[in-house]
Formats: C-alpha cells, structure tokens, sequence
C-alpha cells in the first residue's frame, strides 16, 4: 500500500482525493433529508421555468436533468457533487497552470486546502448556486489566462460563454465582471476594449442571459429588486455584524483556508505584478470585498464569499509551499489539519448516525430530520378534509424555508404560505386566498394554537396531530397539524 502512494502523480492523488470525498459526503448523506436549499432547488427542476424570483435557473434546470432518473434525496445530490468534484480538478490545473515553475504538487496542495473547509464540504453535498458558480469562476482564471497569453478570439468567445453560464448561475456572477477587468488592467485595459474579442465575449455572455432578462421583464424585474434589498436590509452599517460574519468565516471554512487567506492576500500585494497572483487576486478580492462590506448591513451566510475564498486557495498552497521550513507554519498548519478533520468528522458522522447527546429541541441539525413523514402526514390529513363540503383545501405553512421541504415531499400537493413577502410559492401556488381551507403545518416546536380571526389568519383551526421527531431518546422537533378553514386576507 505504502508503494502504491509513493508511485502516485499529483494528479493521480488529486483525483483519488475527490473521489474519496465525494464517495464518503454520499455515503454520510443516506440518512438524512433534503436541507432548505436543497429541497427549494428541487422544485425548482420539478417546475421549470427560465429563472425564478430568487435565483437565476441554472441551478433548477441541472436539477431537472437528475429528475429525469430519479427523484431520491441520494440521486439529488448526485449533480451537487459531480459539479463540486468537478470544481477541485479545476481548482487543480488553475494552481499548476498560473504557477508552472512551483513544485508539481502545488495542485494537490490546493485540492487539499479545499477540501478541509467544512463550508466546501458543505457545497459539495447540498445543490446551492454556488455549486456550478465556483467552477466557472475557476474555469474564468483559465480562459483569462489564455487571452492574457495568447489572444485569440476563440478565447474571448469561451470567456463569454462562461460568464453567461455563470449569470445564469447566480446573481453575484457579477463580481466575474470586476474580475475581467481588473485582469485585463497589467495588460493595458483600454488597448484591450479596442479590440474585438471582448465584443465578443460581451455578446455570447449577453445572449446566454436573455433568459433571465425575459424572465424578469414578465415579471416586473422582482429579481433584481429582491437583490437589491436583500443585502441592505438595515439602513446603519454595523462593525459588529461584520465582525460575526468574518467569525462564522473562520468556524467554517477553518484556520487553514480563512487565517492563512489573509496572511497570503497580504503578502501577494508585494508580487501582484505577476500574472498568477494577479488574477487569483482578481477572482478573490472582489468577492471578499463585496460581502465583507455588505455584511455590516445585513448577516452574510457563509457560502456566499465561497468563490472568494477558493480564488485565494493557489496563493495559499503557494504561501505555505515556500514558507513550510518556518516552525510556526508548520505548527499551523497541522492545528488547522486536526481542526478541519474533527469537525468534518463530527458533521459526517452525525449525518450518518446521530450520535451526540443534544437535549429536547437542540440539535442544530434538526432541520434536516421529520419532513418526509410529516409531509406525508400532512397530504393525509389534506385528502381527508378533501372529503367535507368546501372548497378544495390546500397544505399551508409559516414562511418558504418550511415551505420548501412540505411541498417537494407532499408533492403535488399545492403549498401555501401565510407571511406577508411574496416569493417563489406565491408564483407557483398563488398566495392565500378569502375563504382558503387546508392543513396548517407548525414546526418546530408544539406551539400555542395559532392566532385566528383576524387579517391574514383563519377564522379557525383545529389540532389533528402531532408527529414528534425523536433521536437517540431526545427530542429534536415536533410537527403540529391544524385543520383551519376561513381564511382573511
């Protein structure tokens, strides 16, 4: 076995490394649902469209090229790591090709460093946007290389199909934009403009988007302006929002990527002229710029600044390669090792088997357990109240993210939901109607029964159930079902 390593090429162990990962994320991932996110993209390919009031489609139409065979939770999250296997082999020739004359192993450095986030681990087990946007940023650094070493058109042309795949990605592609330009700026940016190939690039990237312009031409633009007010949610910029972002950063993504990233973003200043810092730096900074600030208006999840962080991971292989005889380097880097390793462990784990003690109500993965038969349940409950005089009744719940799980494990059933902000339930199942009836589902503890007679509520509910959700002899959450009937806009 030891001979069967040390015969190894970097790439032959980059390549065994991603696939054991995304064996062992699969593997981990049999035991438990589909997450918020995951279930929301789901719907998403089972109700095509060319964007959505969230996000852009990409994402929805991967998802529906898997409903096509299956549609487990296991083949679901099939596409999430093919695409982030995928990513990795990426990540793997930007670092070889950026810096040719580092060791050879630079690349499997960098798979490596990638796959000691928790955060990484995270994406690539669960369908997000993030999931294809990361490799085609990475995929961009090569095809920005290219032009920068050899332009030709037929590189513009790839770059422009590969910022319209990202736009079609995710709304943040936008930072890639920032990217190109600050690539092209060493090279005399306004020469560049000139030619034609960014014409090109321009109009390929443009085309591959009308779908999501015509989208949001028809209705109303509510993308763009749900984006807008998304990340600006409070009007006072706060120093302590931020600085818990820049925390939950380092939780996440781990010492090795989130410390060591800071330290190389600093020292790559002294040798930005050289092609392969420079562009990871394009990639990377405004990325890390944009949520960095934006976080003191509003909470940033984590995913978000993912591409950033995996735009500095070549300047962070190459940082630590060149420093490694210093003592605390190595010190370092081993912590950060035994940090990523413990706690990918500890999530994997619990995924497989719950096995931490956590008491009545607070497991922090409680989220991911119970939707499966409480939605059934629910759709049970739903046909028998089909049978009383009145009008057809439908499944109702608090706000989307419970929305989510209820309508794609109750599907077809039709989803409601009661908050006032309209979103992708509202397009798909229309919103509560005067005199709607159904099944109201409550999670995640047993509640008081709700609030009823006035604007936005029903006339009246009635308790028909309660379906616990146990682990290991605690409780981790409950589902209550009431029958309501009358409902007042």
């Amino acid at each position: 076995m030891a001979d069967f390593f040390r015969r190894l090429t970097p790439w032959q162990a980059s390549l065994l490394l991603v696939v054991l990962a995304s064996m062992l994320r699969l593997v981990a991932s049999t035991h438990v649902g589909l997450g918020t996110d995951e279930a929301h993209y789901a719907l998403y390919g089972l109700h095509l469209d060319s964007s959505y009031y969230d996000h852009p489609p990409l994402i929805g139409w991967l998802q529906a090229l898997v409903l096509l065979v299956s549609d487990s939770d296991l083949a679901l999250r099939i596409m999430p790591t093919l695409l982030f296997a995928a990513t990795a082999l990426a990540l793997h020739r930007v670092t070889i090709t950026l810096f040719p004359h580092e060791t050879p192993w630079l690349g499997f450095i960098s798979v490596v460093l990638l796959q000691s986030g928790v955060m990484f681990q995270l994406i690539g087990l669960s369908m997000l946007p993030d999931d294809p946007l990361l490799l085609l940023g990475l995929l961009t650094l090569l095809a920005l290389h290219l032009i920068l070493a050899d332009n030709r058109l037929r590189h513009w042309l790839w770059l422009g199909v590969l910022l319209g795949l990202a736009g079609l990605s995710k709304y943040t592609a936008v930072t890639l934009v920032a990217t190109v330009l600050l690539a092209m700026v060493p090279g005399r940016l306004w020469a560049v403009l000139r030619s034609a190939g960014p014409w090109l690039a321009m109009l390929a990237a443009s085309l591959l988007i009308t779908p999501v312009l015509y989208w949001n031409y028809t209705h109303d633009w509510i993308s763009f302006a749900y984006q807008l007010h998304h990340g600006t949610a409070n009007a006072d910029w706060s120093p302590t929002r931020a600085a818990l972002a820049q925390l939950a950063q380092l939780l996440v993504y781990g010492p090795g990527i989130f410390v060591f990233g800071l330290i190389t973003l600093v020292a790559s200043l002294r040798d930005w002229r050289e092609r392969g810092v420079w562009l990871c730096l394009a990639l990377a900074v405004p990325v890390l710029l944009l949520f960095g600030w934006n976080s003191g208006y509003q909470m940033t999840l984590p995913h978000w600044v993912s591409l950033g962080w995996a735009g500095l991971i070549p300047l962070i292989a190459r940082w630590l390669h060149r420093h490694w005889n210093r003592r605390w380097v190595r010190i370092s880097v081993r912590g950060s090792a035994a940090y990523a390793l413990l706690v990918i462990a500890i999530l994997l784990s619990e995924f497989f088997m719950p096995w931490l003690p956590f008491q009545d109500n607070e497991n922090p993965l409680r989220d991911l357990y119970g939707w499966v038969h409480a939605s059934h349940r629910a759709d049970e409950l739903r046909a028998e109240l089909a049978t009383t005089p009145g009008a057809a009744p439908l499944l109702f719940t608090e706000n989307w993210t419970y929305a989510s799980r209820l309508a794609w494990y109750a599907r077809p059933a039709p989803v409601q939901v009661l908050d006032t902000r309209y979103d992708q339930f509202d397009i798909w199942f229309g919103s509560p109607q005067d005199g709607a009836r159904g099944i109201l589902v409550v999670w995640p503890e047993q509640k008081a029964p709700p609030v009823t007679g006035g604007p936005g509520q029903f006339a009246r509910c009635e308790l028909r159930d309660t379906v616990p959700v146990m682990s290991r002899g605690h409780l981790v959450s409950t589902f209550t079902f009431y029958a309501c009937d009358e409902f007042r806009r």
